[in-house]
């Protein structure tokens, strides 16, 4: 099992419905939201390339960290995506680390 997982089609359509708004994502609690990506970001964390994305949905937003990785193949502005992941408290906000997604 790799490190990084993409979530199947079947399980992407089901996660779609059950996503919760981002403004009541709970901290520290396993989650699945769904929205947009409104910002792509690549930076250093430590010497560790790290790729950095900004999900969005009509209440609020979420940032996404994937360290070790410059980008993700499908992974584009504009592009729906959901996350499952625990989300924590970062600089930016509510931030999942290493996140398995699914793409829309």
């Amino acid at each position: 099992m790799g490190l990084f997982r993409k979530k199947s089609a079947k399980i992407a359509e089901n996660t779609h419905i059950h996503g919760i708004p981002m403004s009541s994502v709970p901290r520290r609690t396993p989650v699945v939201v769904c929205g947009k990506v409104t910002r792509l970001r690549t930076r250093p964390a430590q010497g560790i390339p790290t790729f950095v994305i900004t999900l969005r949905d009509e209440t609020g937003f979420v940032t996404a960290l994937w360290t070790g990785r410059r980008g993700i193949g499908g992974v584009t502005l504009g592009r729906t995506l959901c996350l499952e992941g625990v989300c924590t408290d970062g600089p930016d906000g509510a931030t999942f680390m290493n996140p398995a997604y699914t793409l829309q």
